[in-house]
């Protein structure tokens, strides 16, 4: 016996009710177990994270790291003790490498007034190295107390006295004690101006470059060129590097100098002289222009058709 028709359509649409309904359990469930392997692997990349952290952290502050060796070139010993003083690192003492700034570092050896500059490196595991340049005195500046200063104006000691070495440093005098400090540089163009004429002196004539004894900075910062003897030579305020080859003629040409009070050279072209008392009866070279008492003059082409 059939059954009817929408007895059969009944039982259809149960079956796909119970479908979805068996369906949609086990995609939750299923979903619930996918959350909770999530969760656990979290936990474990978490836990495994925070073990890997905790031992680096062990190892970055192990002694591993630990400061082991300083070395300091390029310097005197003594500047080198200074500078180990100075920068407070000392090997075997818990200094962690990993931790030192190289530019800190540079910036601490460079307060030094000796140095010049720095270069700063780490040699890991345990080394620092520091090449440091030290500026060199190359004259004196006698101001209440002997001033070694370098090359660039830079104060870089005082000394009681002079050794033999230091003894052979020209002078420049005139400069005023507050512009002084250690380990700066004097903030007058005159003191660099001064360094420039024994640097330019040295090149253009060695022999008369071994007779300077004294730059004299004037109130104008004028600068005065004194040289073995007590002979002046006048060089003012204006450009020096020009006249120093026609001085050198002169000094070729009229070989002791040291029977002249004063040489001028604040003329273009010309340079006026002045013998001294006792000298005066000694020729001058060129036509004088004037009696011995007020000076004399030589110029430039004169120097060179005697020469």
């Amino acid at each position: 016996m059939a059954l009817p028709r929408v007895s059969v359509e009944r039982m259809i649409q149960n079956q796909r009710v119970r479908r979805r309904v068996g369906s949609g359990v086990s995609r939750r469930v299923g979903s619930f177990f996918v959350r909770i392997a999530k969760i656990f692997g979290v936990l474990v990349g978490l836990a495994l994270a925070g073990g890997l952290g905790f031992y680096l952290y062990r190892f970055i502050l192990s002694d591993y790291f630990e400061l082991k060796k300083l070395a300091i070139t390029g310097v005197s010993g003594n500047v080198a003790a200074e500078i180990r003083a100075l920068t407070k690192l000392e090997p075997n003492q818990r200094i962690n490498l990993l931790f030192v700034k190289e530019k800190v570092v540079r910036e601490t050896v460079l307060k030094h007034p000796r140095i010049r500059s720095a270069v700063v490196r780490k040699w890991y595991p345990n080394a620092l190295m520091i090449e440091g340049h030290e500026r060199q005195p190359v004259a004196v500046v006698p101001c209440g107390a002997l001033y070694l200063i370098d090359r660039d104006g830079y104060v870089l000691d005082t000394a009681s006295s002079l050794d033999q070495v230091q003894g052979q440093y020209p002078f420049i005098t005139g400069i005023n004690a507050d512009q002084i400090v250690l380990g700066q540089p004097i903030p007058t163009k005159a003191v660099s101006r001064a360094l420039d004429l024994f640097a330019c002196v040295r090149d253009v004539s060695p022999a008369l470059a071994k007779t300077m004894s004294e730059v004299r900075v004037g109130e104008d910062e004028g600068l005065t060129l004194v040289l073995s003897g007590g002979v002046e030579v006048w060089f003012g305020t204006g450009e020096f590097v020009d006249r120093l080859a026609a001085l050198d003629l002169f000094a070729q040409k009229r070989r002791n100098l040291e029977l002249l009070e004063y040489i001028d050279l604040r003329f273009k072209n010309q340079i006026v002289y002045r013998p001294r008392e006792r000298g005066e009866g000694a020729s001058a070279i060129g036509n004088p222009q004037s009696n011995t008492r007020t000076g004399r003059s030589w110029s430039a082409n004169q120097a060179r058709r005697a020469l």
